[in-house]
């Protein structure tokens, strides 16, 4: 059994899996404005707490892993670079911490890249050598694998910067610094910024709406509200070229969709498969889609399938 941690912008995933199954699963706050390390002693309260609940202890626990939305240095176990959040954990010694703190070893990975193995391993895509991950979330992570290998690239940030891919070169300047970046166009923390700066936003119902995102736009769409109609359309756009970067730089055999926008998988998925058959240069055919098994845990499965792994590399086996 290995307990595993997903660090997100809004809550903070706690789990303890054994063999591909999450057993039991807690979150608390991200309160990510407020930085990471003074999370840890919560964290590891929550820890206790589950395992209390399970009926278990640290004792049946063989390992430790630690997903983070940032470029991670995976021998080194830390933290080395990250945008707006988070940032106190840069360089941190996250082994150091789960040793004195849990006495278990650990392991930490990008959280999309978790998200992915965790889907190849036991998901939707489980068996699959060739894929592409996008996660629709507060921002919008991805990961590829090409032959079976996660792609990491000589600094570690292969793979996950598909949402720092521009979508449009003229739009607005990201968070990291590039302008158009498909994550400053078309994620749920960019897209109230961007909308109230539109023609007809003033008028639409999301004006009156705090704190809306994917889930709004497609509801006030629904109900007819012509802003918000053309804003879906714009998105879907947006997100469409997204995928269609991915699928031309890793060449994959299927694209996994997951995060909070994939409740709409219904309405949605058609519409993005549809735009990325008219627009992506694939003569072979088209990549597979399909949606995450449980967004929810995927990321935790990823990181205890990679806890596990570590522990049978250090066996020798």
């Amino acid at each position: 059994m290995n307990v595993t941690i997903d660090f997100g912008g809004t809550n903070i995933k706690i789990g303890l899996v054994r063999e591909g199954s999450v057993l039991v699963k807690t979150s608390i706050p991200a309160l990510s404005d407020n930085g990471l390390l003074t999370r840890l002693p919560d964290v590891e309260q929550g820890i206790r707490r589950l395992l209390s609940g399970a009926g278990v202890s640290l004792a049946d626990c063989r390992g430790i892993g630690i997903a983070l939305p940032g470029i991670i240095d995976g021998e080194g176990k830390t933290l080395l670079s990250i945008k707006d959040k988070y940032t106190d954990a840069l360089g941190f010694d996250f082994a150091g911490w789960s040793a004195s703190q849990l006495g278990l070893p650990l392991v930490v990975e990008n959280d999309a890249r978790a998200a992915l193995l965790g889907e190849i391993a036991y998901g939707n895509a489980r068996g699959e050598k060739d894929a592409v991950l996008v996660i629709f979330g507060t921002g919008i992570g991805t990961a590829a694998m090409i032959g079976g290998e996660v792609v990491r690239g000589r600094h570690g940030q292969a793979g996950i910067l598909g949402g720092h891919l521009a979508t449009d070169i003229y739009g607005e300047r990201c968070n990291c610094g590039n302008p158009g970046c498909l994550e400053a166009q078309a994620s749920h923390w960019a897209i109230p910024l961007r909308a109230a700066k539109l023609p007809g936003f003033a008028d639409s119902m999301l004006a009156g709406e705090k704190d809306w995102g994917y889930e709004t736009i497609l509801r006030a769409s629904e109900e007819g509200d012509a802003f918000a109609a053309r804003l879906e359309a714009d998105l879907l756009l947006h997100w469409g070229a997204g995928i269609v970067n991915l699928i031309h730089a890793y060449d994959p055999e299927v694209v996994i969709l997951s995060g909070g926008l994939m409740k709409s998988a219904d309405r949605l998925l058609p519409r993005l498969a549809e735009r990325v058959r008219e627009t992506a240069w694939t003569p072979w055919g088209t990549p597979r889609f399909t949606v995450a098994e449980d967004p929810e845990t995927s990321v935790l499965l990823g990181m205890s399938y990679l806890a596990s792994r570590q522990q049978h590399a250090s066996k020798g086996e």
